[in-house]
């Protein structure tokens, strides 16, 4: 052990767990159960005195996201998730399908990930990943020096880099 205290984290949650503020948080969760099969968490669902969702949870897989809506007066606050999917090409679909509008299409990078990217209607940002092989570290650089992997992370570097420089993009 490095001598740090222990840190406690209660079933169900992991060391960190993402807040996502929308303008809309039940849309945000039909959208997150059409598009990953989310379910939201029984009894979690608490309503600020103004009817707004002041805290709801929805678990997609392993994972637990917790939501809340924005207050009016609020600027956009998108959120940026990754989430690993059994098909990126199903999963970036669905996405689509929900509402979603496509930033990066499915795309195989030489660390051994097909990734996607969609803006979703509330406006965040979802990375889908695909694990499709390990790579063994010793063979990275290799892969990274081929032509085709370059123009592969070339492709999706800057379709986010275009997507994050679109000022349309930060809003819902």
């Amino acid at each position: 052990m490095d001598g740090s205290p222990e840190v406690r984290v209660p079933a169900r949650y992991s060391r960190v767990d993402p807040w996502v503020i929308s303008q809309d948080t039940d849309a945000e969760i039909a959208f997150l159960g059409a598009a990953f099969g989310a379910v939201e968490t029984p009894g979690s669902r608490m309503l600020d005195p103004q009817g707004r969702v002041g805290h709801v949870e929805v678990e997609v897989g392993d994972a637990v996201l917790m939501l809340f809506d924005a207050h009016p007066e609020w600027p956009p606050l998108p959120s940026h998730l990754r989430v690993y999917v059994a098909d990126a090409q199903q999963a970036f679909d669905r996405a689509l399908g929900a509402g979603a509008r496509p930033v990066t299409v499915p795309t195989e990078l030489a660390f051994g990930e097909r990734v996607a990217r969609a803006r979703d209607p509330q406006g965040h940002l979802w990375w889908m990943h695909e694990r499709v092989e390990d790579v063994d570290a010793a063979d990275l650089a290799a892969r990274f020096a081929d032509p085709a992997a370059q123009a592969a992370m070339t492709y999706v570097q800057h379709s986010v880099a275009a997507e994050l420089a679109t000022p349309t993009s930060r809003t819902p």
